[in-house]
């Protein structure tokens, strides 16, 4: 987490109404609690509490939703720890020399022991340093776990999404150099681009699943790792008023980005139908079947839980719901040379499975009706575009090799039946 996220997200809770109303709402996940139940726990009018309630709800820290003629909270509990390892990351890591000093508070803390990040072998030995924020990206793939391969990517996209670095692997993509000509060549159209908010369309996209889902007016759609809101927007346009939209990021910058997009869409299109949350796709703040479509763009690939991920889609869907993704997958096993590279890696290659390890993964969550589309189209797209990230992988192949022998964009659709 950045110095700036973490400010903010403290100045949010400087107000004793909203520190109190966020500990309710950690108490009462995930169900959360409606406007009325605070109100009363509080003894503040609702009135008097609606500003607090936002203020918490604009700094990711908590997400509402509208249940008929109430409004529902709820607290953003993996943005709640990622707080806690931010205040905890150089004292409770085991460093040298205050190993022993933090583990007396550490006990004393009353925090249970889960919410403190793990402590490193390596600071079993005296001799040894602690990793530090850049370690994911000087240990091998093979080594790193879960936590660093998703604060690698966050990263990598929050430097993204403020302009500190141009893409995901320190030097410009193609993608990112031409947005709108990437975006055209797997399959959006340039007047749905063009009434896009300025910024939306950062070049990160591998397939259109907006136009897999073929939404319908009034549905309530939610989007994997929205970033800056490129697919949200046009998925609210498709819904119209009657519907909604929810984004889900893991990168506070990236909710940022998105949230200063929402203002020109809504200026643009009259429509207040879309919103963004923070939180990570291993673990969605969105409530238990609320959602009839649920889009992705080649996101998942960089989870390293995917099977976490499709069971959290899974239990998010109504009965009858479906799956619309667009991402990268494997024809077959790609060389350990290139799974080892970073940018790889934030490149959403690395972190690929192979299509038929996807349809196991859709299928243990409960998934039915599977159908996986692979298209060679967005990696002969990227080659031609000549794109750093594909020519270094191109060069690492064995000689003979083709990247369409490996790599593929893959269109996912599935279903979550209706109970008889």
């Amino acid at each position: 987490m950045e110095t700036k996220t973490a400010s903010s997200l403290f100045e949010a809770l400087t107000s004793e109404v909203r520190l109190s109303a966020f500990r309710l709402l950690v108490k009462y996940a995930p169900e959360g609690l409606v406007a009325g139940e605070l109100s009363r726990m509080l003894g503040i009018p609702k009135t008097n509490l609606s500003f607090h309630l936002k203020t918490l709800v604009h700094s990711g820290l908590a997400s509402v939703e509208r249940e008929g003629r109430n409004t529902r909270y709820r607290a953003n509990i993996p943005l709640m720890l990622d707080i806690i390892a931010y205040l905890t990351a150089e004292c409770c890591t085991g460093s040298p020399g205050q190993s022993g000093f933090c583990q007396h508070f550490r006990a004393a803390s009353g925090i249970a022991p889960q919410f403190f990040p793990p402590r490193p072998a390596s600071s079993q030995n005296h001799g040894e340093q602690i990793m530090t924020d850049h370690s994911a990206e000087n240990t091998p793939k093979s080594s790193r776990t879960g936590e660093q391969v998703r604060e690698l990517v966050r990263a990598n996209y929050a430097a993204i999404a403020t302009g500190a670095r141009s893409c995901c692997c320190g030097g410009k993509r193609s993608g990112q150099d031409d947005p709108f000509r990437l975006a055209q060549s797997v399959g959006y159209d340039a007047k749905t681009l063009d009434r896009l908010p300025e910024g939306a369309n950062m070049g990160l996209s591998c397939g259109n699943p907006v136009a897999i889902a073929a939404l319908k007016e009034g549905q309530v759609v939610l989007d994997l790792g929205c970033g800056g809101g490129f697919d949200v927007f046009q998925a609210g346009e498709q819904v119209k008023a009657q519907g909604h939209v929810i984004g889900v990021d893991m990168t506070a910058e990236m909710i940022a980005r998105a949230r200063a997009n929402q203002e020109q869409y809504t200026k643009f299109t009259g429509l207040e139908n879309v919103e963004f949350r923070l939180g990570e796709i291993e673990h969605l703040p969105v409530a238990d079947a609320s959602v009839d479509v649920v889009l992705s763009n080649c996101v998942i690939n960089l989870s390293p839980d995917k099977a976490q991920v499709w069971r959290e889609v899974f239990r998010v869907l109504r009965e009858g719901g479906r799956v619309a993704v667009s991402d990268q997958a494997l024809l077959k096993p790609l060389p350990d040379s290139i799974r080892s590279m970073v940018t790889a890696l934030v490149g959403c290659v690395a972190g690929a499975i192979l299509v038929e390890d996807t349809r196991a993964l859709l299928e243990a969550a409960g998934f039915s009706s599977i159908s996986l589309t692979p298209s060679s189209g967005y990696v002969k797209t990227m080659q031609n575009m000549d794109d750093p990230l594909y020519r270094q992988i191109a060069e690492a192949l064995p000689e003979g090799s083709e990247l369409s022998d490996y790599i593929t964009s893959l269109s996912i659709e599935a279903w979550k039946e209706e109970r008889a």
